[in-house]
């Protein structure tokens, strides 16, 4: 009687291929994701050192300054550029300038406002940043610009001295302040050089602040009228100049006093 031979059962053959084909799978997604990972670190080292694309960033983004109305010489501020490819920079409004016009990734940019020819009062305007390659990636430079207005005011407006005596010495005070904003400064003179007026104080100063004058009917007619003018001026302020008329007069008759300011 002949013996069946004894089948062998093959266990590990499925398991082998199996495990072989996930290996080959693996293999395959290691080889792409490299790829992408490779692709990501390049971008990543473009947009952080060299002149490829990245985000552009500035630094201010907000600038703010001031004037005085009425003069001409512009006010400036650097913007640095960093992070960004090659640029381009631009702005609507006249008054502000750029420079330079483009750059790479890392640059100053000089902002140049002008204020001769602006109103008082705030001016807003803003400066942008576009990359060459994408023109979606941009940033923006936001300015404030305050153009201020100080206003000239004295007081008193007028003197009328009439001495009594031949040798009247009066001493009286021009108080000077600024009604508006921004610093004002004043500078004093007379229109004549009248011998009879003088400054005891200084002929210039800031508001608020006082001016000291002196004036004097010695070596003049004893009958008669002596006119000055004293002149207040103050460089970009509304109300500029102030005249203030002084008057030295004594009249025949009675009914004269030794008064200054009515």
């Amino acid at each position: 009687m002949r013996a069946t031979p004894r089948r062998t059962q093959h266990w590990f053959g499925p398991v082998v291929v199996s495990l072989a084909a996930a290996f080959v799978v693996l293999l395959s997604g290691l080889a792409v994701n490299g790829c992408h990972i490779s692709k990501l670190l390049s971008s990543a080292s473009t947009g952080a050192g060299g002149d490829g694309g990245g985000v552009i960033i500035v630094v201010p983004s907000l600038v703010r300054d001031s004037a005085i109305a009425g003069t001409s010489t512009p006010r400036e501020t650097d913007v640095s550029v960093t992070n960004g490819g090659r640029w381009a920079a631009s702005t609507d409004d006249d008054w502000i300038h750029v420079s330079p016009a483009s750059g790479g990734s890392r640059a100053t940019l000089k902002v140049s406002l002008n204020p001769k020819e602006l109103t008082p009062g705030l001016h807003r305007g803003a400066v942008t940043l576009r990359e060459d390659d994408d023109a979606d990636n941009q940033a923006m430079v936001f300015v404030n610009f305050l153009i201020q207005q100080p206003v000239l005011e004295v007081d008193p407006g007028h003197f009328d001295f009439r001495p009594s005596t031949s040798n009247t010495v009066y001493h009286d005070t021009i108080y000077v302040t600024n009604e508006g904003t921004g610093p004002l400064v004043w500078f004093a003179s007379t229109e004549d050089h009248a011998g009879w007026l003088t400054f005891e104080s200084d002929t210039t100063g800031t508001a608020p602040s006082a001016l000291a004058i002196r004036a004097s009917n010695e070596g003049l007619s004893y009958f008669g009228t002596h006119k000055e003018t004293i002149i207040i001026t103050s460089p970009g302020a509304k109300n500029s100049p102030q005249k203030i008329e002084v008057t030295m007069r004594r009249r025949r008759g009675g009914g004269d006093d030794d008064s200054g300011t009515p």
